[in-house]
């Protein structure tokens, strides 16, 4: 796929998308979710800080989704849908992801100090390869960033709500390793800052958390509503997507 297809197709998915919110007062710092005023943190996040040893505060999703939307249909069928959903799905997962890095790779090691290695995060309960790494290896783009996956998965409950140190193992030596961590959805994090305190502890530097859309529930409360309104107000441009650059 040369840059022109993939700006064009890239273009035509845009609408389903909404931008991550800059810093706000109800903004939480560390997932872009929202938090009430005058708290450091959203709920998920304070359980996160307290649950594991070594998270990752740097979390930076491409876009926010909520359910239902086509977004949510895109990101639950590309791995559960019908064959036909699948091929579909996972091939927009991947446009998506590959142009979002040939806007940003520059800006995000630039923010990061770069990386050594890009690792998508492990399931909870499915095997290898994951999904994701799939979608993206299937689309024929020289933005699609190579995979490396050093971690599997362990002994410790992890799941909605729940986080653990041993959730997942290093399958390799990671001292030193400055890792980019990849991830579809973000919801509550579990799964996801498991794998990077499980990292982190291995003495690996994870250096962002990047999943595809963090999840709202704009029903949950007036404020997430409220942030949710806001965002969606906001047209999705790949080009200036990237909140925090500013």
């Amino acid at each position: 796929m040369n840059d022109e297809e993939l700006r064009q197709r890239s273009d035509a998915l845009a609408s389903d998308l909404v931008p991550p919110p800059f810093d706000a007062p109800d903004v939480c710092p560390m997932c872009r979710s929202w938090r009430p005023e005058g708290t450091p943190y959203c709920d998920n996040c304070l359980q996160t800080i307290e649950d594991v040893s070594r998270p990752c505060p740097r979390v930076l999703p491409m876009c926010l989704y909520a359910k239902p939307s086509t977004m949510r249909d895109r990101l639950t069928y590309y791995k559960d849908g019908t064959p036909e959903q699948r091929r579909r799905y996972a091939s927009e997962i991947g446009i998506i992801v590959a142009r979002w890095f040939a806007e940003h790779e520059a800006a995000l090691r630039s923010l990061t100090g770069g990386w050594d290695v890009v690792a998508v995060v492990p399931s909870a309960k499915r095997g290898l390869p994951q999904p994701l790494e799939s979608a993206m290896q299937d689309l024929d783009s020289p933005h699609i960033p190579d995979l490396s996956q050093p971690l599997a998965r362990h002994v410790g409950d992890i799941g909605h709500r729940k986080l653990s140190d041993e959730g997942f193992r290093p399958t390799q030596s990671v001292d030193s390793l400055r890792v980019l961590l990849l991830d579809d959805v973000f919801t509550t994090g579990s799964t996801a800052q498991s794998a990077a305190s499980t990292l982190q502890i291995a003495g690996a530097n994870v250096v962002a958390l990047v999943p595809i859309a963090r999840r709202l529930n704009p029903e949950y409360t007036a404020g997430v509503r409220a942030l949710w309104d806001r965002q969606a107000s906001i047209p999705y441009r790949f080009a200036d997507s990237l909140w925090w650059e500013f």
